[in-house]
């Protein structure tokens, strides 16, 4: 079972790799740029382009971060539930 419960930590450490870097995805407002980096009115579409993409990543990875940590519980509980099925002598 060791395997198992070493599997569902890999899983529940990406879980938090995710939330991290789903944490630190960036969001810009365009019109404060503007005059820090001289960029075009054009320019701000993209600004827009780029914080959209930026929110698709981060309910993404809000939703892989969740399925992994529900995965992750239900593995340490599988391997606790055969450990004691085993214990039991129910499982040969």
């Amino acid at each position: 079972m060791g395997h198992i419960r070493r599997f569902a930590g890999v899983m529940g450490d990406s879980a938090t790799g995710v939330d991290a870097v789903r944490q630190g995805t960036p969001r810009f407002e365009g019109w404060h740029l503007a005059p820090v980096a001289g960029v075009p009115v054009v320019g701000l579409l993209f600004v827009d382009r780029l914080n959209t993409v930026a929110d698709t990543w981060r309910d993404s990875a809000g939703i892989l971060s969740e399925v992994l940590r529900k995965d992750n519980d239900r593995l340490f509980r599988a391997a606790d539930n055969y450990v004691a099925a085993e214990q039991a002598g129910t499982v040969t």
